[in-house]
């Protein structure tokens, strides 16, 4: 195999995988997981991440602030803060930002001002934006679309695991739809179904460890190195040759996050 695969999305600052880093960075690599990008939930701990990938050839970075954290983080719409991050060399998107009514119904207007705040830097600086999107389906159908007519900007609904209508949407938009563990799990039926519908140039893999384990190993904390799991069972239902798939992964990941070049 000449292709690599990239973990799109981990967060290796967390304590489950950053306490034991060298293995999980070693565990990677011997499953073809040669790049993986660390996503900021909280600007108070962006320093953390900003080393890592500073200490990690392999490793990149995001700068932003998660909807589950914007009560926590003073600088939730700091924009000018999160503009000046963005230029460091291995920062690669914006984000993850965006709206999740599940735990955060008390925060929804924090949510959508710090996740406009957010694509506002996306579209300034040209990286991509990272979204989150947790019951949140029509609202966030409503910014998207109403935010884009103001102005494009690239970006990437992670973790996918909301409805189609949403997911058709991203795709009118442009915008890159990625995969976790979840779309192994036998309940996850319509997620599959949009894994089937997403463009082949626009589809990408992620763990979102250490969380999301995909099958079989559900219930285990999840690494970067299970990118192959989850990219092997999406490659079958795509019923695509598995090599094939991964070069057309490697491809999509670095069309998007470009800076990664």
């Amino acid at each position: 195999m000449t292709d690599y695969l990239i973990d799109t999305h981990a967060h290796l600052d967390f304590p489950e995988l950053y306490d034991r880093l060298d293995e999980v960075l070693d565990n990677a690599k011997k499953n073809n997981v040669k790049r993986i990008i660390s996503i900021s939930t909280n600007l108070n701990k962006i320093d953390k991440i900003i080393d890592l990938s500073n200490n990690n050839d392999e490793v990149f970075f995001t700068v932003g602030v998660h909807p589950n954290e914007v009560l926590k983080d003073s600088n939730n719409s700091n924009y000018n803060l999160i503009h000046n991050i963005s230029k460091k060399n291995k920062c690669v998107g914006i984000g993850e930002c965006g709206l999740d009514y599940h735990y955060g119904k008390e925060s929804i207007n924090k949510q959508k001002h710090s996740f406009i705040t957010q694509i506002n830097v996306a579209r300034d600086i040209g990286l991509p934006l990272i979204i989150h999107s947790r019951d949140a389906d029509e609202d966030m159908i409503k910014i998207l679309t109403s935010e884009y007519k103001k102005g494009s900007f690239k970006a990437i609904l992670h973790c996918f695991s909301s409805g189609k209508k949403l997911a058709l949407c991203g795709v009118e938009l442009g915008f890159y739809i990625s995969f976790s563990g979840i779309v192994t799990f036998n309940s996850a039926k319509l997620i599959q179904e949009v894994a089937m519908l997403v463009p082949k140039d626009k589809i990408l893999v992620e763990t979102d460890a250490p969380y999301l384990s995909p099958t079989p190993l559900r219930g285990t904390i999840n690494e970067p190195k299970n990118c192959q799991i989850t990219a092997k069972f999406l490659s079958d239902i795509r019923k695509i040759d598995f090599n094939k798939f991964v070069g057309q992964l490697n491809m999509n990941s670095y069309k998007i996050f470009d800076k990664m070049f």
